[in-house]
C-alpha cells in the first residue's frame, strides 16, 4: 500500500522515506551565545521497524546523520 501524498507532486521520484523531512540548518551554544554552524542539513521524522520514532539531522553534503533522538509518547 502506498503512502497517501498531502501536497505536491505525485511523481514517484518525489517520494519520501521519512514521515516528514524539510531543509534545516543547525545552532550550536558557545559560552552564553547561540551561533549557527555554516553547514545545510536535513531534519526528518523516521518510525523504524520496532515502531519506535526517531527525530534526527542529516548533513546534506555527506549524508551522514548526525543526530538521532527516539521519541517517546507523552515525554514532550
Amino acid at each position: 500500500m502506498s503512502r497517501p501524498l498531502l501536497f505536491g507532486n505525485t511523481s514517484s521520484s518525489n517520494i519520501s522515506k521519512y514521515l516528514v523531512e524539510f531543509k534545516a540548518g543547525k545552532m550550536i551554544m558557545k559560552g552564553t551565545t547561540v551561533i549557527p554552524v555554516k553547514r545545510k542539513g536535513l531534519v526528518f521524522l523516521n518510525q523504524s521497524d520496532d515502531n519506535l520514532m526517531h527525530f534526527c539531522w542529516k548533513d546534506r553534503k555527506t549524508g551522514q546523520t548526525e543526530d538521532d533522538l527516539i521519541l517517546f509518547p507523552g515525554n514532550f
